[in-house]
């Protein structure tokens, strides 16, 4: 193996044994905010994609970990199996919540709902076709088995997750200047701009994993693969976290007893998308748009 290979392929190893420690001091970080909106609340379909999502990139970034250090004596085909479908699992799981707070911030409007999951769900098939059965669109030499290192083909599912993800960020964008570009809202304000910001972040990271498998030596192809499913775990958690907290601050505080962290709406009477709108001051009065 060449000084190159070597030097890329350790680089590799220390750049997703690092996402695992960073994901481990985050969730520290932020274990106050699930205790406080998660913990004891009612289980739901959005509740169970956050736990999903908050948990399973603890094993697939801890199993990759061991990958990268281990050397392979025997066949390592069932653990990279197992540790592949944690990863698909936890960013599914984050996807979810993205898409579940983009149809919160539409209103709770099916139409988007369904358009979005109906999209997703052809991505993901498409992903899974692609991962299953490979294109090897550059050719190139073929990877050993056991070798930490990932094929060109790789790039094509990550292409089609920051495809999806641009999605999500332009649907969020189109919703802020449709149905509340006419409110002076802090609420509204910080949940547009928090969410989008990390749905960028999350979008940045899927576009620099293309670069990084297509471009550089097959050395560097794993390099951001723990990275990839520690930032869709982290930011998505922070989405959620966000929004609570918002509306802790709020002028809505009767929305805040019961509801878990859930993709709910914004409430009614804030949702331009209505007719016979309302705004509301500072003070938490109501006026007539």
């Amino acid at each position: 193996m060449s000084a190159p290979s070597t030097f890329g392929l350790q680089l590799s190893k220390y750049i997703n044994v690092a996402a695992s420690a960073i994901l481990i001091y985050d969730y520290f970080v932020t274990s106050h905010s699930e205790v406080q909106w998660a913990w004891g609340r009612k289980w739901g379909i959005i509740r169970t994609t956050f736990t999903v999502s908050r948990y399973a990139p603890f094993a697939g970034a801890l199993m990759t970990s061991y990958s990268a250090v281990k050397t392979w004596n025997t066949n390592c085909t069932p653990f990279n199996d197992a540790v592949n479908g944690i990863h698909f699992l936890g960013i599914i799981a984050s996807e979810g919540l993205l898409i579940a707070r983009v149809y919160a911030f539409s209103g709770n409007k099916k139409a988007y709902l369904i358009i979005l999951l109906s999209f997703g769900l052809v991505i993901l098939v498409a992903t899974v076709i692609l991962s299953a059965a490979p294109i090897n669109f550059i050719p190139g030499p073929v990877t050993p088995r056991c070798v930490f290192e990932g094929a060109r083909s790789s790039a094509l599912p990550y292409a089609l997750l920051m495809f999806f993800e641009i999605v999500l960020m332009i649907t969020t964008a189109f919703l802020r200047y449709r149905c509340y570009s006419g409110f002076n809202n802090t609420l509204i304000r910080s949940i547009y701009r928090d969410g989008l910001l990390y749905m960028f972040c999350i979008t940045m990271i899927s576009t620099v994993n293309v670069i990084v498998t297509a471009v550089l030596p097959l050395s560097y192809s794993e390099m951001l693969n723990t990275p990839q499913i520690v930032v869709h775990s982290v930011l998505a958690s922070r989405i959620l976290f966000s929004l609570q907290a918002n509306r802790e601050q709020s002028v809505f505080p009767t929305y805040l007893s019961t509801n878990p962290p859930e993709m709910q709406s914004l409430p009614d009477g804030s949702q331009a998308c209505y007719e016979g709108r309302e705004t509301f001051t500072p003070a938490g009065q109501q006026d007539q748009a």
